[in-house]
């Protein structure tokens, strides 16, 4: 009986204690974080967010709008203010921020177009043009959120996350915000930051979405309807500003932004129990530099330990003791391997599965990291066929992986622009129709506009990451000065023919193989001989057979940091494609190397090493070997560019040659060159020991721009012993 009554009091004090304690626990009130948005501001956030963590406070909810969505959506999953600080300090922000894919990415004909072209605008089936919704379309962006929210690609609520969460967009069909609680994290973030004209707005269920600060930049609003009690607000808007505040579109947006939306603000101001707004000035919603970075996540932790007092107010009235534990979360594993269970792709229309996943190099029943997946995403953007990719990974692992793809229209206009020293300025123009679907069968129209034009017109038949045929012409008219040992010669005018069928294998990453067959007509005129050494010349046709082999995997075309590029070519000429004048055809070698050779963080070299060998005694003057300039084969094709040469020198029939390229970065995009080469010439390569000396130094300078670099370069060799001068701005074409 005793042993009855003990377990009754027993387990009537049990009841009390858990009714007592459950008591307290519901009596604590929830707490609500709203993150406002700012662009590159909101970084502010994450050290405020540090600070709220180290004095104990509990975060119930979190609601965001732009940056503070990406924030607080990260946050919501499990990422810790420690890891958020770490992610934003090393990401390549030029990068996130642009539609740019890496170079070792891309189809090797992709990458030559666009290192021509400063714009390529896609033409409609109706083969209008058809003008982009954003300057970015924010592929970069959208798929490091994809990579960062693994687990929560799948359309989930956002109730059911870690911490509650929800961000605010602005639907541009109904011109009202729309709460996004629901539906796959990653494109809910991406479409509450979607900047308008400057990233193309997210299209889903009807709606356009775009930035939701436009509406409601600091949705507090949001927060109190998904059940806090208390609210902790950080606002790192800026703030009306004055006339000679606005200096750019980041503060333009920023006043957009605050006019369209104060009203709401103010509102939503009243409704935080802790407002915090960090100091960010001078920086805007596009300061994403080391420095301002660094600078604003300290402002945001700065900002909060400054009200720490208040904070600590706050957790009493929140219903936390000084005896409560500080509450520990579980920080989300980014680095795990992930199994992939099937691979599928949504949104192939006419481009052949097979080859996609050919060039993909991912399988199914696989453990896959996420550098895999972003290579797998980056490829598939360098193939040049898409204008959209992203990946979902479904369910939990083992995942199915879907790539979501848009085919790109292979209809489109394109426009580059050069000037420069030698040939003043240049306008290149192309049209390309697709016969085919995706570009299987494509017709281009290339002409370039300057004091040496050209117009090449082609059929090509294949892919750009496969096999492809092409059958061309071109014709293309050039005034030439010929120089011996820096005094002019002799000037000429001639037209060119060139007719020429062409086999490309581009299978393997970064290699392109080419054999051919091609007819080219050399009319000269005009021929104006200042000497008694002018070399004679004559109108004639040269059919031809030639293979090359072109590796590179140089990180850029324009001061690259590592990487090498390798040619290696052969052609056998004729006039009748079996003799040459009735005798034995000659044949040319050519060789190109470089390799880029990074030693610091700032410091680049780049040794490499060129020459071209003719093989025969009776060797068609077209052919023959010429140094000078600084762009390979701008008058003539097998043309070689040479420091401190000027202008075009004939030179003997073997040329062996050395280069070094000693390049400082001295600051962002800006590079400092000291180039040196050297080259031995004569008529024989078995004499070329014995031959003459070529050599030349120069001093330059470059600036890497949207438009191409600038180039500055002071040079001078034994050949014109003389100072030379060289600018340029554009691309090379």
């Amino acid at each position: 009986m005793h042993a009855v009554l003990k377990g009754i009091v027993l387990l009537l004090a049990t009841t009390l204690l858990s009714s007592g304690l459950n008591t307290t626990m519901a009596q604590r009130k929830k707490v609500g974080v709203v993150l406002s948005g700012g662009g590159a501001k909101g970084v502010a956030h994450i050290g405020a967010l540090k600070v709220l963590e180290e004095a104990g406070i509990p975060v119930d909810y979190i609601a965001g709008t732009s940056m503070g969505a990406i924030v607080g959506g990260m946050y919501a999953i499990g990422y810790t203010p420690h890891m958020l600080d770490s992610m934003v300090r090393t990401q390549n922000w030029t990068y996130l921020l642009s539609d740019r894919v890496p170079r070792s990415n891309m189809a090797f004909l992709e990458r030559e177009s666009r290192e021509k072209y400063l714009l390529s605008v896609p033409l409609t089936r109706e083969r209008k043009l058809k003008m982009p919704s954003g300057l970015v379309a924010g592929h970069n962006i959208y798929n490091l959120f994809s990579e960062l929210t693994i687990d929560y690609h799948d359309s989930i609520s956002f109730d059911k996350l870690p911490i509650p969460f929800a961000c605010v967009a602005y639907d541009m069909v109904t011109g009202k915000p729309v709460v996004l609680d629901r539906g796959s994290l990653p494109q809910a973030i991406r479409a509450s930051m979607s900047i308008p004209g400057a990233f193309q707005p997210i299209r889903t269920n009807g709606m356009v979405l775009v930035d939701g600060g436009i509406a409601n930049n600091f949705p507090a609003d949001v927060a109190k309807k998904m059940g806090a009690d208390i609210i902790i607000g950080i606002d790192v808007g800026a703030g009306l500003r004055t006339e000679d505040e606005l200096n750019n579109l980041a503060d333009l947006f920023d006043q957009i932004t605050n006019f369209t939306g104060l009203e709401t603000l103010e509102q939503n101001k009243k409704l935080a129990d802790f407002y915090v707004h960090p100091d960010i000035e001078p920086y805007n919603a596009a300061s994403f530099s080391a420095e301002a970075i660094d600078t604003l996540l300290l402002r945001g932790e700065t900002a909060m330990r400054e009200r720490w007092d208040d904070l600590i107010a706050l957790k009493k009235q929140i219903g936390i003791t000084e005896d409560d534990p500080i509450p520990v979360r579980d920080s989300t594993n980014i680095s795990r391997p992930l199994i992939i269970r099937n691979i599928t792709f949504n949104g192939l229309r006419n481009v052949n599965e097979k080859q996609v996943r050919r060039t993909l190099r991912l399988h199914e029943n696989t453990i896959v990291t996420l550098n895999d997946l972003n290579n797998a995403v980056t490829t598939l953007q360098g193939m040049g066929v898409f204008s959209e990719v992203r990946f979902q990974l479904d369910g939990h692992s083992p995942y199915d992986l879907t790539f979501h793809v848009k085919e790109s229209s292979r209809n489109s206009v394109s426009f580059g622009f050069r000037f420069d020293t030698e040939e003043m300025a240049a306008i290149l123009l192309n049209g390309t129709l697709s016969i085919r679907p995706m570009g299987s069968s494509l017709v281009e129209l290339t002409t370039r506009l300057s004091e040496n034009p050209y117009v090449n017109i082609a059929y090509i038949l294949g892919n750009e990451t496969e096999r492809r045929m092409s059958l061309a012409y071109m014709f293309r008219y050039n005034n030439l000065d010929l120089y011996r040992y820096g005094k002019k010669y002799s000037n000429f005018d001639y037209s060119y023919h060139l007719f020429d069928l062409n086999f490309s294998n581009i299978k393997i990453r970064n290699f392109k193989f080419d054999v051919g067959i091609k007819y080219e007509y050399f009319d000269f005129h005009s021929l104006l001989t200042a000497s008694d050494n002018g070399t004679r010349v004559r109108s004639e046709g040269l059919a031809s057979y030639y293979a090359s082999a072109h590796y590179e995997s140089t990180d850029q075309k324009y001061n690259p940091t590592r990487g090498i590029s390798f040619l290696l070519g052969y052609t056998l000429s004729t006039n009748n494609f079996v003799t040459y004048r009735n005798g034995t055809p000659f044949s040319a070698v050519d060789l190109n190397f470089l390799s880029a050779l990074s030693v610091s963080r700032r410091v680049t070299f780049l040794p490499g090493l060129f020459g071209r060998i003719l093989i025969g005694n009776d060797v068609a003057f077209p052919a023959l070997n010429f140094l000078g300039g600084t762009v390979s084969g701008r008058y003539l094709p097998q043309q070689i560019p040479f420091v401190g040469i000027r202008n075009l020198e004939q030179f003997q029939n073997a040329i062996i040659g050395a280069r070094l390229d000693f390049r400082v970065r001295l600051w962002q995009k800006n590079f400092v060159s000291l180039k040196g080469n050297y080259a031995k010439q004569s008529n024989s390569f078995f004499d070329l020991l014995e031959g003459g000396n070529i050599w030349g130094i120069g001093l330059g300078y470059s600036y890497n721009t949207v438009i191409g670099p600038i180039e500055l370069l002071i040079d001078y060799s034994n050949f014109h012993r003389k100072a030379g001068f060289y600018f340029n701005l554009g691309y090379y074409f």
